[in-house]
Formats: C-alpha cells, sequence, structure tokens
C-alpha cells in the first residue's frame, strides 16, 4: 500500500525524522520507504491544505484514476478555475501527481493524518 502520512510537528522535530530516515536509507534499510510523510507547522496549516473541496477532489481522483482538470471539474460540478487552483495547491503539496501525458492522479491508497494534542497547545 503507498501511503503518505501528514503530522503537526515543530521543524526540529521534522529534520529529526528526515535525518533518521537518511540513516535508515544510508544502511541500506529501506523498509519504511513505502510510507512518505509531510509535516505541517499548525493544524491550521494542515486544514488550510485539506479543505473540504479538496478531499472530495481528492477521494474523486483516487475513484476515477488518472484524468484532465476539465474531466476533473466536470466530474465534480465545480468551476475549471477552482478545481485548477485546488490541483496546483495539491500538486505542489505532494497528495497528487501528474503522468506522462500530463493527466492528474493520487499515487496513493492511503492518507493519514494525525496531530498530537500537546504540540496543539
Amino acid at each position: 500500500m503507498n501511503e503518505v502520512r501528514l503530522h503537526v510537528t515543530t521543524v526540529d522535530q521534522f529534520f529529526d525524522r528526515a535525518m533518521k530516515a537518511a540513516r535508515r536509507l544510508d544502511r541500506g534499510d529501506r523498509s519504511a520507504a513505502a510510507t512518505a510523510w509531510t509535516g505541517f507547522e499548525s493544524m491550521e496549516q494542515l486544514l488550510r491544505l485539506l479543505t473540504p473541496n479538496r478531499w472530495t477532489l481528492l477521494r474523486a481522483l483516487r475513484t476515477q484514476g488518472p484524468v484532465s482538470i476539465r474531466a476533473l471539474s466536470k466530474a465534480l460540478g465545480r468551476d475549471y478555475r477552482g478545481v485548477h487552483a485546488d490541483v496546483a495547491t495539491l500538486l505542489q503539496a505532494g497528495l497528487i501527481d501528474r503522468n506522462e501525458a500530463g493527466l492528474v492522479h493520487v499515487p496513493w491508497s492511503k492518507i493519514t493524518a494525525e496531530m498530537n494534542l500537546e504540540a496543539a497547545a
């Protein structure tokens, strides 16, 4: 299963995790390589990324497979410009990708968002 984990984390925790992952890879340990992760400074930042419209867009893309932005906007019943802006944001965040034909798709079968309540205080 291809999975991406979204975490609310501090900059220090983010770099600590990246260093540990780099050390594992240097040792040839690729066991954790199937799970990608992205850090956010706050839950508010994560929620600004995963708006209800973008979450619906991700689900539609996962169901439909690779499609053009125009076809996606028709399937969602939304304005092309709004869908295009959401696609650009999700591409930049690494939650969707483009294939060789330029069609957008979700490369993940699972997206997990986690937040430590103590980190939120």
